[in-house]
């Protein structure tokens, strides 16, 4: 498999996870009440995806989702090729970002009290993030992005 081809199927399978993820996340949502989904249910939402293994066909609408979402983006990168200005410099205000003296706590993952499959499992896959062990480099790479979210958002699981 030539190496194009190999990230152009590792980018679809990490989409058709996330795309999953945040449909999870939206449920988890909705049953919380939530008037959007907020950073603590799409966190939920990709804890869920990592652990718990999705049905047949989960993954193959997931999988369309993602060949979609990577075609998309290889779109936009080809037109992107063709506009893009090769005198383009970053500015340092654009390298930077103030955050002033706004001090954020870190707190847990919030929760919902909701008693669908879904939620509890969600729920329970939260209890056992810390002691997950991924079994391949995806979802390494998975559990990765989970601990960056929680970090840029001051998430504990």
């Amino acid at each position: 498999m030539e190496t194009n081809e190999l990230f152009t199927s590792l980018m679809t399978a990490y989409m058709a996870q996330m795309d999953s993820a945040i449909k999870i996340a939206e449920t988890i949502s909705d049953h919380g009440k939530e008037e959007e989904v907020s950073p603590d249910s799409i966190v939920t939402g990709l804890v869920y995806r990592l652990m718990v293994p999705m049905e047949v066909h989960e993954m193959e609408e997931s999988f369309q989702q993602g060949k979609q979402i990577v075609q998309d983006i290889e779109k936009n990168i080809s037109e992107e090729d063709e506009d893009f200005d090769t005198d383009f410099e970053l500015s340092p205000e654009t390298d930077t970002q103030e955050h002033g003296d706004k001090v954020i706590i870190s707190r847990k993952v919030k929760v919902n009290q909701c008693n669908c499959d879904i939620c509890i499992k969600a729920r329970t896959c939260l209890l056992n993030y810390r002691d997950y062990e991924p079994n391949d480099q995806l979802a390494q790479r998975f559990k990765d992005a989970i601990d960056n979210a929680c970090n840029v958002h001051q998430l504990m699981i």
